[in-house]
């Protein structure tokens, strides 16, 4: 049963539910389309960061969908080596297909592929197709990292730049560095705009037809760009080109996502909601991360009418924000590690729900 929590600050006129407790490093949010809701179908899926996905059901159940889906062991050393493993997650709305990203090791070298899984009830994979594989990656961050559907239903892949030389994001030759779009069932692959670093989160706005994505900068300048196609977004001689908004003091930003439909009140319609991570491992409150920041856009989203802190957490423990996706109920985001990460299990990571308050 969801419970009010305390340990997280929200925005006044919100409140916020826990709604799964006891995973493993819950990385990234999909919901599945379902006009139905049978309460045996699935809700949501949760991509872990060291080879799961779990799945929830419309009444609450939470089983695996796939697991071992990594051919190497990480070893948690984060930041570090530890950070790598499956990442992306999004649904194909028409057939419920599950596309992931992840890095693989192939003759003993990192590299970076995506995956289409399917399965008949949507509950347990049955079949897994690759669709995109040996592109160069690192056991890190700045790997292969958030996968989405666009409106032109094509496939889109944030790549990071592989850390080791930030020169191959303006490589056009090298896919790192690139946000890519393809077909999807892995045809006519193409670089749809470079110059990123760790784009780590994207998400698609309806009122302008647009992605949007969050990349990381190294010691300042955390971002926020609307992706244009052919546009070059600076990196490694800058992280300001073509973006929309930053943050000169860096706060490990991950997932983000419009508010488009009816879950909040109106006046809400169309504000972009973003994760911020902050530090590996830092307790209790922090200036970077551990936080979700509401900003409001002008109308043509070229400039930023207000930016607020909308949940903040202030208990004492690892807790901070990672995924964050909106269901047709509220805005749910992922606590990498929980109130009660163990850290020889790994478990304690949990998925939250932020909701308007009534009345």
């Amino acid at each position: 049963m969801a419970t009010s929590q305390n340990n997280w600050w929200v925005f006044p006129g919100f409140e916020i539910e826990k709604v799964v407790a006891g995973l493993t490093l819950p990385v990234n949010l999909a919901f599945v389309k379902n006009e139905n809701k049978n309460p045996k179908t699935p809700f949501l899926y949760i991509s872990e960061l060291y080879g799961q996905v779990k799945v929830i059901t419309y009444d609450g159940t939470i089983s695996v969908y796939a697991k071992d889906l990594l051919n190497y062991k990480p070893d948690f050393k984060i930041p570090g080596s530890g950070e790598s493993g499956l990442t992306g997650i999004c649904v194909e709305p028409e057939t419920g297909d599950l596309f992931l990203s992840m890095v693989y090791i192939d003759h003993g070298k990192p590299k970076a592929k995506v995956v289409r899984t399917k399965s008949k009830d949507g509950l347990k994979m049955e079949n897994l197709i690759t669709i995109i594989d040996n592109i160069p990656s690192i056991l890190g961050a700045h790997q292969i990292q958030a996968l989405s559907i666009g409106f032109d239903q094509k496939l889109y892949i944030n790549l990071g730049d592989g850390m080791i030389n930030p020169n191959i994001a303006q490589d056009d030759n090298d896919l790192r560095g690139k946000i890519l779009q393809m077909n999807l069932d892995g045809s006519n692959v193409e670089t749809f705009a470079k110059g990123f670093r760790n784009p780590f989160g994207a998400c698609w706005r309806k009122s302008d037809q647009s992605l949007y994505i969050s990349d990381n900068g190294p010691t300042i300048d955390d971002r926020i760009a609307k992706v244009e196609q052919g546009k070059n977004y600076g990196w490694p001689k800058t992280m300001r080109q073509n973006s929309l908004f930053w943050w000169h003091y860096t706060q490990g930003i991950t997932a983000l996502d419009f508010m488009q439909q009816d879950q909040f009140d109106n006046e809400y319609k169309d504000n972009l909601f973003i994760a911020l991570f902050g530090g590996s491992f830092a307790k209790g409150r922090a200036i970077k991360g551990k936080r979700i920041v509401k900003i409001e856009l002008n109308g043509d989203s070229s400039a930023v009418k207000s930016c607020d802190d909308f949940v903040k957490y202030v208990g004492e423990g690892l807790s901070s924000c990672c995924g964050l996706a909106f269901g047709p109920d509220g805005l749910y985001f992922s606590d990498l590690y929980g109130e009660d990460f163990d850290s020889q299990t790994l478990q304690g990571g949990t998925i939250y729900k932020i909701k308007q308050k009534k009345g």
